[in-house]
C-alpha cells in the first residue's frame, strides 16, 4: 500500500493544491479538516482520487494531543494549515501551537518519517518590514520578541508577520531541543499565485490571489510594494520533492520567482487582457529580494515566471466573471 500522508489545511488554496500534488503522485491522502461538512466539497474537489483518500476531523489544532489519533499509521505530514491576516482574529496562538501540536503527535508515532511545514517568507522579515536592497536568504536571522505580536491594534500584515516569525521559531526550538527521529523541512514562499482549487464561480478572490485582483483594479498604491510571486503548482511541487530523499534531517527553503515591478506586470495584463478595466498605478515602493537558489539547487525547481503566475490567476477570475470587461474598438 501507498505511503499516507497527513494534510492539514486542504480546504484553503496553498493546501489544496498540495493535496492534490500529493494524490497525483501516488501517495495516499488523510485530509484533516475542522468540521465534518467540509468533506463533501473536498470529495468533488478531488473526485478523481477518492479511494486513496480518507478524513479526520481537528476542530481546534491548538490543543495538546490533538493531532495524536489521526497521525495513527501515517508516514508523512504535510502541515499548511495557518490563520491569515484579520484584524478580528488571534493569528499567533494558532500558528505557534498548531505547529507545535503536530510536531508533538508525530513523536509519539514511531511510523512517521518526515514532518513538512508551510510557513512564508515572512519568517524572515522583521515585524518592520524588509529594508530596500536587501536579498533575503534562509540564513537570514529575525530577531523576535513574542509580546510585540499580540497587540489585536497591530497592523493585520504586521500580525500575520509575527506569527510566522514566530512559528518559525517554534519549530527551530522543538528541533534542537526533542531531536525528532524524523527529519523536518519548512517551505517559506513568497505571495503565491495561480489558479485556486476550492475558488467556486460564485466566491470572490481570497488571500494573495484577491490582493493580486485588488491590485490590478485599484488606482490607490499597490498593496504589495513590488511584485514577488511564486506560482502555487512550484509550491505543491516542492512539498512532493520533499517526501522523497532530497531532503535530511532540519531543512528550510524560500520558494519564489525573481523579483519584478508593477510596470512589468501593468504592461504585460493590458497587452494580455485589453477587455479588462485595469486600473493599476505601477510604482514600486518596495524593492528587496529572494535568493530561492537552494530551493533550485536541492530540489531541482525551476520557478514559474511572473506571467504564468499572473495568467492562472487572472484566467480564473475572468472564468467565474470577476473582472470588469469593457468592449475594445
Amino acid at each position: 500500500m501507498a505511503p499516507t500522508v497527513l494534510i492539514t489545511g486542504a480546504t484553503g488554496f496553498i493546501g489544496s493544491r498540495v493535496a492534490l500534488e500529493v494524490l497525483q503522485a501516488g501517495y495516499r491522502a488523510r485530509l484533516s479538516i475542522r468540521r465534518p461538512e467540509q468533506a463533501e466539497k473536498l470529495r468533488r474537489i478531488f473526485s478523481s482520487h477518492l479511494s486513496n483518500i480518507d478524513f479526520v476531523v481537528v476542530s481546534d489544532i491548538t490543543v495538546t494531543g490533538c493531532f495524536d489519533e489521526a497521525i495513527q499509521d501515517v508516514q508523512y505530514v504535510v502541515h499548511v494549515a495557518s490563520p491569515l491576516p484579520d484584524r478580528n482574529s488571534d493569528l499567533l496562538i494558532p500558528a505557534m501551537q498548531g505547529t507545535t501540536s503536530i510536531l508533538e503527535s508525530a513523536c509519539k508515532n514511531s511510523s512517521i518519517k518526515k514532518v513538512v511545514v508551510t510557513s512564508s517568507i515572512s519568517s524572515f522579515m522583521p515585524l518592520a518590514g524588509q529594508p530596500h536592497g536587501t536579498v533575503i536568504t534562509e540564513d537570514t536571522g529575525v530577531p523576535y520578541d513574542a509580546k510585540q505580536g499580540i497587540s489585536p491594534l497591530l497592523d493585520p500584515m504586521v500580525q500575520y508577520r509575527a506569527s510566522k516569525v514566530a512559528s518559525y521559531q517554534a519549530i527551530i526550538d522543538f528541533v534542537q531541543q526533542r531531536n525528532p527521529p524524523f527529519d523536518v523541512t519548512t517551505f517559506h514562499p513568497s505571495w503565491v499565485y495561480g489558479r485556486n482549487p476550492v475558488q467556486e464561480p460564485h466566491d470572490d478572490p481570497s488571500g494573495s490571489c484577491g490582493a493580486l485582483v485588488l491590485t490590478l483594479l485599484s488606482s490607490a498604491k499597490p498593496i504589495n510594494g513590488q511584485f514577488l510571486g511564486v506560482h502555487v503548482d512550484d509550491v505543491a511541487a516542492a512539498h512532493v520533492k520533499a517526501l522523497g530523499d532530497s531532503t535530511r534531517g532540519f531543512q528550510s527553503f524560500l520558494l519564489s520567482a525573481p523579483r519584478q515591478s508593477w510596470k512589468e506586470v501593468n504592461e504585460f495584463v493590458r497587452q494580455q487582457y485589453p477587455s479588462v478595466a485595469w486600473k493599476l498605478i505601477p510604482e514600486d515602493w518596495m524593492n528587496y529580494a529572494v535568493d530561492s537558489s537552494r530551493a533550485e539547487k536541492e530540489l531541482g525547481l525551476k520557478f514559474k515566471s511572473m506571467e504564468d503566475q499572473v495568467r492562472d490567476t487572472v484566467d480564473q477570475q475572468l472564468e467565474f466573471g470577476k473582472l470588469p470587461v469593457q468592449s475594445v474598438l
